[in-house]
């Protein structure tokens, strides 16, 4: 457990947040996903935002920790990392930061401004199935990469014995 590194702690303590807020946000869409919480919405609601704020917490976490890697200039590729400069942790930073505005926007003006919270639901929700496409894509493609090196050495050690 000592050689367990604190980016692949964030980046799975992130996931089953991730995964968690997914649910509970579903199951409050309505009745075509209200079966996962058996529909109960209260429930929901309270979950998904005891949860949105843990979220809150870990973005603030990964967001300092590339601060201070960017001062003392800390070129080392943390494999595991949540935010990032480009591919595809630049389009979760993007994504996390219009979650995080969209769901503060509901969150504040539920009951001052219908017009804000109707764009911001709007939004939060299109942004949530975009991003569950994406994250089973960033699934599907790490667990390719892992099995890839083993086919490029084996076709490698094919070519070698036919020679």
């Amino acid at each position: 457990m000592k050689n367990v590194r604190f980016d692949f702690i964030i980046h799975w303590l992130w996931t089953i947040v991730f995964a968690l807020l997914v649910l509970s946000g579903l199951a409050m869409v309505g009745a075509k996903y209200g079966w996962i919480l058996n529909y109960d919405i209260a429930s929901a609601d309270y979950i998904h935002r005891l949860l949105a704020a843990v979220y809150v917490m870990l973005t603030f976490i990964s967001v300092a920790i590339e601060v201070i890697r960017g001062i003392k200039g800390d070129d080392k590729k943390l494999t595991w990392f949540i935010i990032g400069k480009s591919g595809y942790q630049l389009f979760t930073f993007i994504t996390t930061l219009i979650f995080i505005i969209t769901g503060v926007i509901i969150w504040v003006c539920m009951d001052s401004n219908i017009a804000a919270v109707s764009f911001a639901l709007y939004i939060h929700e299109k942004l949530t199935y975009i991003v569950i496409a994406s994250v089973i894509w960033h699934i599907y493609v790490k667990c390719h990469a892992l099995l890839w090196p083993k086919k490029t050495e084996a076709k490698k050690n094919s070519m070698e014995a036919g020679k």
